[in-house]
């Protein structure tokens, strides 16, 4: 399988105060095997652990949450009756309905319960099930009304420091004409390799990763968990979903694969001491694509604190490459040991 994991490593050194020691201090650049960009694994470079007690004023109900309580029906709007007789689409504790800050033409909201706080690890595999669920009965809605939505993700910002607005759990549907550039990048570059190889990229990363160890977390039924060679983020872990291309494509079954690894990191998540994340789940274009797996990527974020430093800095945001302070293989390791399968 022609897969180049390539990383080199270069040393910073700093001459003391007093010029009489030098630190050194090694960077490891890495470059993913499917896109091409870069990040970087720093000494030094650390993230925030949770602080139980910044916690305690978003665990109460909040009488102006829009999704609390009996007020939601009259907070949030209904799905446009040409996509859906439901005007918000129920399953289990998820209600889904379109979100009032459009990010994609047909973008959704989708909350994960009632409830207006959630522990990382009380995000369960039924919850997560019923909200992908609920979200790709609207994906599919969404392209039988209008087949040029040909792209689209399932994605999570949880707490402050993820770029989410409000603590109340929730994920965002996007459907839209056009793919993100991470869509897009995606999606062209596993074009190139499998006209080159004959095979998905995503296939073989998961046999290679799986055969390697170093990185592979866990097989869930159709799905393979990993962490990232080159990750995007802190803490980056990815999954793939075999042989199916497009979100319309996945099962029950799949959902529940997807929905307990998702759980199983989550759990590992916050035994390390984190509280915030983001989620993205792509899809291939849903007009079909023979070389694209559904693939998931998580990440991390600054654990909400009182005064919180972001994760994202020039770097992130401006060169598109990650700087994290620890291993993608020491990050498995620990993951493995504190959300063992």
């Amino acid at each position: 399988m022609p897969i180049d994991f390539h990383g080199e490593t270069i040393e910073a050194r700093v001459p003391s105060p007093d010029g009489s020691e030098v630190t050194v201090r090694t960077v490891e650049v890495r470059r993913d095997p499917l896109l091409g960009t870069s990040s970087r694994i720093a000494e030094g470079v650390k993230l925030q652990r949770a602080d139980p007690e910044a916690l305690a004023r978003l665990q109460a109900p909040d009488p102006r949450c829009p999704f609390c309580g009996d007020g939601l029906e009259a907070r949030t709007p209904r799905i446009d009756p040409a996509i859906s007789a439901e005007p918000r689409i129920r399953q289990g504790e998820a209600v889904l309905f379109p979100n009032l800050v459009p990010y994609s033409q047909y973008a959704a909201v989708a909350i994960f319960t009632r409830r207006h706080w959630l522990a990382v690890d009380a995000f369960s595999e039924a919850l997560i099930a019923d909200n992908l669920g609920a979200s790709l009965r609207y994906v599919r809605a969404v392209h039988e009304a209008d087949p040029d939505a040909r792209h689209c993700a399932w994605n999570v910002n949880y707490l402050f420091p993820s770029g989410g607005s409000l603590p109340h759990p929730h994920a965002q549907v996007f459907v839209d004409p056009f793919a993100t550039t991470m869509m897009r990048l995606q999606s062209e570059a596993g074009e190139r390799y499998f006209h080159e190889h004959g095979s998905s990229f995503w296939d073989d990363l998961a046999e290679t990763e799986r055969r390697a160890g170093t990185r592979f977390l866990w097989d869930v039924g159709s799905t393979a968990w990993m962490t990232a060679f080159a990750p995007i983020g802190f803490n980056d872990v990815r999954a793939v979903v075999r042989g199916k291309a497009t979100l319309l494509e996945l099962d029950e079954a799949d959902v529940a694969d997807l929905a307990t690894g998702m759980a199983r990191v989550l759990r590992g998540y916050a035994a390390l001491g984190f509280n915030s994340f983001n989620a993205s789940l792509a899809s291939g274009p849903l007009d079909g694509s023979a070389s694209f797996r559904v693939n998931l990527t998580m990440v991390t974020r600054t654990a909400m604190l009182p005064y919180y430093r972001s994760d994202a800095m020039y770097l992130e945001r401006l060169h598109w490459e990650a700087a994290v302070g620890r291993t993608p293989e020491t990050c498995a390791a620990d993951l493995r040991r504190e959300s063992p399968a």
